[in-house]
């Protein structure tokens, strides 16, 4: 009789914390399903926005430096500071490459920004029903090594959703074991404890993932970017209108900068006294 009071004690306890567990876990995939899906659309309308107005949006930026450059290299030169004038050229030439980078690099990522089939989405609750189970920081508290392989694996997860990366996603729902050792990681055990602290711990694991993504939707929701998403799929055509918009108003705008960029530099000419093709 001694040796079973505690399992009888300990097993409603159990049973209940499993209870709420699995509900906390059905609701954080729940979440995860709406916040991978809407993220998805958004980020498609956003992809072909990218892909129309692109390189206008990159003349535009180009002209601004150029403005900007050659109005701080005329500063200098009427102030009389040549090393001034030199520094805003090596400014202009750093700022030039990174901003090029920047769209070399929005390019690749907008690529591979397409909405998810239906047949994706449809996938996406059975996928998150399985990757919510591996949300348990605290399960390796007293590990190091195991602990900094939690946290590059949550934020595998994290990254592919919000690159609405369904690739990855699935194959870490798949096989968690095999995708942390395609990465050289420490490997970790996901098995479900018994103990009433792990469980406890666990629940409130899910519930602050459970307030991040709340978070996290409602601020995709109240974002303009969403908000013209919504707007695209209702009205037929309004995209179009909108890339024709922007595209007249993105021309005007490079002209006006065009012209000043000319200007500008032929105020430098005359203070040079000298034609350098930098200028032209």
């Amino acid at each position: 009789m001694k040796t079973s009071t505690p399992a009888v004690y300990a097993t409603p306890e159990l049973t209940e914390l499993r209870r709420l567990v699995a509900s906390e876990r059905a609701r954080l995939a729940e979440l995860e399903t709406d916040y991978t899906k809407e993220k998805s659309r958004v980020d498609a309308i956003q992809a072909i926005l990218f892909r129309r107005l692109g390189e206008h949006y990159q003349k535009r930026d180009r002209l601004r430096l150029v403005v900007d450059y050659r109005t701080n290299y005329l500063d200098a030169l009427v102030r009389g500071r040549r090393e001034d004038a030199k520094q805003a050229e090596e400014t202009y030439k750093q700022a030039r490459t990174q901003t090029d980078k920047d769209y070399e690099e929005m390019a690749a990522d907008m690529a591979g920004k397409e909405q998810l089939t239906a047949q994706e989405e449809a996938e996406l609750t059975q996928l998150w029903k399985k990757l919510v189970k591996l949300y348990h920081p605290d399960r390796f508290a007293n590990e190091p090594d195991k602990l900094e392989t939690y946290h590059k694996l949550t934020a595998a997860i994290n990254q592919a959703k919000d690159a609405g990366n369904i690739k990855i996603l699935r194959e870490i729902a798949e096989d968690p074991h095999g995708f942390i050792l395609r990465q050289g990681w420490m490997s970790l055990d996901f098995s479900d404890e018994v103990e009433v602290a792990q469980l406890q711990r666990l629940r409130e694991t899910l519930q602050m993932e459970i307030t991040a993504i709340i978070e996290s939707l409602k601020r995709l929701r109240g974002s303009p970017d969403y908000e013209l998403c919504r707007i695209s799929e209702q009205t037929p055509g309004m995209l179009d209108d909108l890339v024709t918009e922007r595209k007249k108003l993105l021309e005007n705008e490079s002209a006006e900068l065009e012209a000043q960029a000319c200007r500008l530099a032929d105020e430098i000419k005359k203070l040079n006294g000298e034609e350098s093709s930098q200028f032209n």
